[in-house]
C-alpha cells in the first residue's frame, strides 16, 4: 500500500483530530510539548487501527517468529519477510521514529518516508499495523539490497561524493547535507545508513530527509532527475 494512503488514514475523518493532528479540547489550560505529542500519537494510531481493521492489514501474533531473527535499531525492528524477500520494519510499540524535534508522530513518520522515496528513489510501502501486547506498531517494507560482501558499507568520502552527485552539499550549521534548489535537508547520514550493493551502486536506507515549512514533498527533486543533472 502506498504511504500517502496510510498518511491520510492517520489524519482520519473524525472531529477529534484536525489537519495539524491536534484535537479539540474542552480544557483551555496550556499543554506541554510532551502532552501534545502523546495526544497526537494516540489519536493518529487510533485512526490507523480503524483503517487497518477496515482494510485487512491488522497483523498480530503471526509475525512473532520472524522477529526472533530480527535486527533491532534505534527506531525499528527489521526482519526479512520470507515470501516477498522484502525487508519489513516495525516501529517500537506506540512510537513512530524520530523527527527534527525528537520523537515523531505517525503522520510525520509517513511524510519522512515519502520524502525519502522521492529524493532517493526508494520504494518503502505501508504493510499494516501490528497489534502487539505492548501497543501498536507501524509496519513498512522496502526492497532488500544485497550488499557487496567486501565493501558493503561505503566510506564517508564515497557517501559525500554520492550526495554531491544528487546536488547536496555538507552544512556544518545543519549537521547534514542540504540541497539549495529545493531546500531538502538530509541528516543522520552516518555510514551505517548507506549500503553499497553488489553491483557497486550506493543506496541511502535510513537517513532523515526533511523539508522546511511551506515546502511540499512534490517540491523535492525526484531521484531520477537529480542523478541525471
Amino acid at each position: 500500500m502506498e504511504l500517502d494512503e496510510a498518511e491520510q488514514a492517520a489524519f482520519g475523518g473524525g472531529s477529534s483530530i484536525g489537519p495539524s493532528g491536534m484535537g479539540a479540547s474542552n480544557d483551555d489550560s496550556p499543554r506541554s510539548a510532551a502532552d501534545i505529542w502523546e495526544f497526537q500519537v494516540h489519536s493518529q494510531y487510533g485512526n490507523l487501527l480503524k483503517f487497518a481493521r477496515e482494510n485487512d492489514c491488522l497483523l498480530s501474533g503471526r509475525l512473532n517468529h520472524l522477529v526472533q531473527e530480527s535486527h533491532v535499531g534505534m527506531e525499528h525492528v527489521a526482519f526479512r519477510e520470507p515470501i516477498t524477500g522484502r525487508i519489513w520494519k516495525s516501529t517500537f510499540p506506540d512510537q513512530a521514529g524520530f523527527g527534527p524535534a525528537g520523537y515523531s508522530t505517525p503522520i510525520g513518520y509517513f511524510r519522512r518516508l515519502r520524502l525519502s522515496n522521492r529524493v532517493f528513489g526508494d520504494d518503502v510501502r505501508f504493510e499494516g499495523i501490528w497489534k502487539r501486547p505492548e501497543g501498536l506498531s507501524i509496519l513498512t517494507s522496502q526492497r532488500y539490497i544485497f550488499p557487496d560482501p567486501e565493501t558493503g558499507m561505503p566510506t564517508e568520502a564515497e557517501i559525500s561524493n554520492w550526495m554531491k552527485a544528487l546536488g547536496f552539499e555538507w552544512s556544518d550549521e545543519h549537521s547534514g547535507f542540504i540541497r539549495e534548489t529545493d531546500e531538502v535537508l538530509v541528516q543522520d547520514t552516518h555510514r551505517r545508513n548507506y549500503i553499497r550493493a553488489i553491483d557497486g551502486e550506493i543506496y541511502a536506507i535510513d537517513v532523515q530527509p526533511r523539508l522546511p515549512k511551506g515546502r511540499e514533498i512534490e517540491d523535492a527533486i525526484p531521484f531520477n532527475e537529480a542523478i541525471k543533472s
